[in-house]
């Protein structure tokens, strides 16, 4: 994927992460949660800096943007690392909402 061009291709993105996770729980055991972040924290959508302020610019960050405030998160090293930090907390949420919306660990 090029970029994330909307918030239809970040549900899509969410999607295929959660249900990565509820299958690897399966298949080997883990966190859910833990799998969630790290797939987020590792997405060329929160690493690569041009994806990042891409899916800043073309998706709802509001969620994610409140988090970050709510934990603190006021000062970054640069307009790069907020965007990719932003971006990885969307995707964060965004796969968490469907894992929800999948059923969450009942599913799994």
């Amino acid at each position: 994927m090029e970029y994330i061009k909307n918030d239809y291709e970040l549900k899509q993105l969410a999607l295929d992460i959660a249900l990565n996770a509820i299958e690897e729980v399966k298949n080997h055991g883990g966190d859910h949660y833990e799998l969630i972040d790290q797939a987020a924290a590792n997405s060329e959508h929160a690493i690569y800096t041009y994806k990042a302020i891409m899916l800043c610019a073309h998706c709802c960050t509001a969620d994610a943007e409140a988090m970050l405030d709510d934990n603190g998160c006021e000062r970054f090293d640069s307009f790069a690392h907020h965007a990719s930090v932003l971006a990885e907390v969307t995707i964060q949420n965004a796969a968490l909402q469907e894992f929800y919306e999948l059923g969450g660990e009942v599913a799994a």
